[in-house]
């Protein structure tokens, strides 16, 4: 019986051993420099197991060293490069080269004289997809940039319906001339206001941050430059009819701390007959109304877009019609805009190209002089 045990004791001593050994044969380290296009070692890169997160960085000479399973695979990634997977296949030594990534340097960025790529600008430029701006309702243009954009001041100056906010994108420079920035509608300048622009017809916007953009517009660029690029339908597009809206509620966001009836008394009554204060006090008694109550009132938003885009084998159209309203908390306070926007482009024998493009609105503004209600909350 002694024997026997001794002997079973042996054996699972062996089998975990031969297990400890396998497991530990199946593991394997390895090393490597890690290099660009043009042999230079690079710093930081990530080293990371596929599928795990056992992963490691290069030094200062690109060099790595990490322990993984010898049938895994190696993922190399860097910032501006692209990334690269290799196969460890049993080895113990891998050099990878990265490619550098031109994807992002390629990108098309709108400026003055048309399109160019990220890497061949050297003016300050921020740019803002259209998507990403209706991402939240916005009565125009001013309101879907506020926060996207650093470098780009905005401020509400009116809490009126149709009020713009302002924008300043180099300062205030003038105290008398204007400090709004110029507008540039699909390549030509715009002469109307900002809110006139449907921000549901927006492609993205290109902002001109720095001086160079006087070589282009001259002084007019001084205060910055917003370049709008509006959607167009795309050559052997097929008709795609598209529609936007949202309908919501406003409230005020907060009430004005006032005095109740007794309160109010109280303090005319000192003021005027101090002796009288408790008498005055006591005949409104319970007496209480609240004027913002009556005053104001629960406005109402909403926005309504349909448009059609298509396009031939040599040519695009796009039609678009908006409508938009918001009613204010403040009676008689409101603001609508009917904007309807076209384009056609046709090519002529492959040589001549044509087209137009139009953007007209009619909006209305409807503002009431509150002064007296205001001031009479606090007489």
């Amino acid at each position: 019986m002694k024997i026997t045990n001794l002997f079973r004791s042996i054996s699972l001593l062996f089998l975990f051993f031969m297990l400890s050994l396998g497991a530990y044969a199946q593991t394997t380290s390895v090393k490597g420099v890690v290099r660009d296009g043009a042999g230079r070692t690079l710093i930081g890169v990530n080293v990371v197991e596929l599928g795990s997160t056992n992963g490691t960085i290069t030094d200062i000479d690109g060099n790595y060293v990490i322990k993984v399973p010898a049938q895994s695979k190696l993922q190399f990634s860097y910032l501006g490069y692209e990334t690269k997977t290799v196969e460890i296949a049993g080895k113990t030594n891998i050099n990878v080269v990265l490619n550098e990534d031109n994807k992002v340097l390629e990108e098309l960025v709108v400026v003055g004289y048309g399109t160019q790529r990220k890497e061949a600008i050297t003016g300050s430029v921020a740019s803002v997809k259209g998507d990403a701006m209706r991402e939240i309702p916005s009565q125009n243009i001013s309101q879907a940039l506020q926060g996207r954009v650093a470098g780009v001041e905005m401020s509400q100056t009116s809490s009126k319906p149709g009020a713009e906010m302002q924008i300043r994108i180099r300062g205030t420079r003038s105290l008398t001339a204007s400090n709004d920035p110029l507008v540039v509608l699909d390549g030509i300048p715009f002469a109307g206001n900002i809110s006139d622009i449907n921000p549901n017809e927006i492609k993205s916007i290109d902002i001109l941050k720095d001086a160079s953009a006087t070589a282009i517009y001259g002084s007019r660029g001084a205060n910055g430059v917003l370049l709008v690029t509006t959607n167009r339908g795309q050559t052997g597009q097929k008709a795609k009819i598209t529609y936007n809206g949202y309908y919501g509620a406003s409230q005020i966001f907060s009430k004005f701390d006032m005095m109740d009836g007794e309160q109010f008394a109280a303090m005319r009554a000192y003021a005027n007959m101090p002796a009288y204060v408790n008498n005055t006090a006591d005949e409104i008694a319970g007496t209480n109304t609240d004027w913002q109550d009556l005053f104001y009132k629960t406005g109402a938003v909403q926005s309504h877009d349909v448009g059609v885009s298509g396009g031939t084998d040599g040519g695009a159209y796009t039609f678009g019609v908006g409508y938009y309203k918001n009613e204010g908390v403040v009676p008689l306070e409101g603001y609508s805009r009917l904007s309807m926007r076209a384009s056609l482009d046709q090519e002529i024998a492959k040589i001549f190209r044509i087209g137009f493009t139009t953007n007209s609105n009619y909006n209305v503004t409807e503002s009431a002089s509150t002064g007296g209600f205001v001031s009479g909350f606090t007489e």
